[in-house]
């Protein structure tokens, strides 16, 4: 199926925030022909209509939760995110004004008047902060089957990888029973290959995209990669990422200097979620470059649990360790996997400043910003915090702010090249 993203049809305001996404992504690269199936993807996952002919067997708040496990039982992860205005303003009647954007969306996605979702499904939820915990307590009372996943907090407490086990094997017996497919380790072995392939192609399409730097933008990028959250088919969705990998790498394109010296920052903080994209779209209107984005839905593309020779006794365990040992959500006191990460990005350079983003009520990554700070600090890059929500009567606002802090790593960046002359 192929979407014309140019004819003009009438939308409610939940669908136009979309389509309006999907159209400045598509307007940004149209002539890279692999690139339509991905915004298909997203276009299929949003669409109203669509979504009242699924009913998903597993559906997941966040992506805090191997998915391995959900293959494994022989269910495809319905995978809710937030990042979407229209279903916030579904949740009106449900929480009060001021909960983050993230669960509100997340809450209205399920609980309206336009969808009928989730009627026979199992809703996974993982226990990341206090609003979870309360989304949980609203679905249930909704009459929606729900299983709370609680995350140890601490990874450095000798009980921690106990207590995650635990919660580990209580979700797949329930998985088992819900779909009626025992979790056996050939099922497992398979789950896990499926899923891993995906995260080689992505990592593969995020060095390619290095390698090609200009080809397409950042957000463009994070699209793709998001898109792994909306496929129905990841088999397929693996063939088409492999294919985009070798057009990319084919597309012999003459990228202009100006495009490739633009300072590059990378954005990292609350997860930026489609079809939300004002950051990143602002990021590249006023000249700036993602350089890369570090989150924890991104954080995923890194774990591998083949790696581990648990694997070879037991696909279970080593699926649940790793996930455990990568996720970098904000259930954590102290966020050691990001803070590593980003240790990463800072050794393997190219990055000329940090957009931290805090989406309004997201406390828990506040908590960690002085210490991201100190970091990049060492490094002199200069770490802009961004405090928003899912409105877009702050554009302006954040633009003017961007923008002096552009012409801040403009000015950096040119005192260090005089520098080095």
């Amino acid at each position: 199926m192929t979407v014309n993203y140019e004819k003009n049809q009438p939308f409610n305001s939940y669908e136009s925030e979309y389509m309006d996404t999907l159209r400045t992504l598509f307007n940004e690269n149209s002539q890279i022909e692999e690139l339509r199936y991905f915004l298909n993807t997203i276009y299929r996952y949003f669409k109203a209509d669509n979504i009242k002919k699924r009913q998903p067997q597993v559906i997941v708040l966040g992506s805090s939760i191997p998915e391995e496990l959900i293959y494994a039982a022989g269910a495809k992860p319905f995978w809710i995110l937030g990042g979407s205005l229209g279903t916030v303003a579904w949740s009106d009647d449900l929480v009060p004004r001021d909960t983050d954007p993230v669960s509100r969306s997340m809450l209205g996605f399920l609980l309206n008047d336009h969808f009928d979702l989730g009627a026979a499904a199992l809703i996974i939820v993982p226990i990341t902060c206090d609003s979870s915990r309360k989304m949980a307590y609203l679905l249930r009372a909704a009459g929606k089957k729900v299983v709370t996943v609680d995350i140890p907090p601490d990874k450095s407490d000798p009980l921690a990888g106990l207590k995650w086990r635990d919660q580990m094997e209580q979700l797949a017996e329930k998985l088992a029973d819900h779909t009626g497919r025992r979790l056996s380790k050939k099922n497992l072995v398979q789950a896990t290959q499926l899923v891993e392939t995906a995260r080689k192609l992505m990592r593969d399409f995020i060095q390619v995209c290095r390698q090609k730097d200009g080809l397409i933008s950042g957000a463009l990028r994070m699209a793709v990669l998001n898109s792994y959250y909306y496929t129905t088919d990841l088999k397929g969705w693996c063939n088409h990422l492999r294919k985009l990998n070798l057009e990319l790498l084919a597309n012999r394109q003459v990228i202009s200097a100006a495009a490739t010296s633009k300072p590059k920052v990378l954005l990292m903080g609350s997860p930026v979620v489609l079809p939300n994209y004002k950051i990143p779209f602002l990021i590249g209107d006023i000249g700036l470059t993602i350089g890369a984005t570090l989150d924890s839905s991104i954080q995923k593309i890194y774990a591998s649990s083949s790696q581990h020779k648990a694997s070879k006794r037991d696909p279970f365990f080593a699926i649940i360790e790793t996930h455990y040992r990568y996720d970098c959500s904000a259930a954590y006191a102290q966020n050691e996997m990001l803070f590593q990460s980003a240790c990463w990005h800072l050794e393997q350079g190219g990055i000329d400043g940090v957009v931290f983003h805090v989406l309004k009520g997201q406390i828990e990554y506040d908590f960690e910003l002085e210490r991201f700070e100190q970091l990049f600090g060492t490094a002199t890059i200069p770490v802009f915090r961004l405090e928003t929500d899912y409105q877009y009567q702050d554009v302006e606002q954040l633009r003017i702010r961007m923008e002096a802090f552009m012409e801040m790593l403009a000015h950096h960046r040119y005192r260090e090249e005089k520098r080095a002359v």
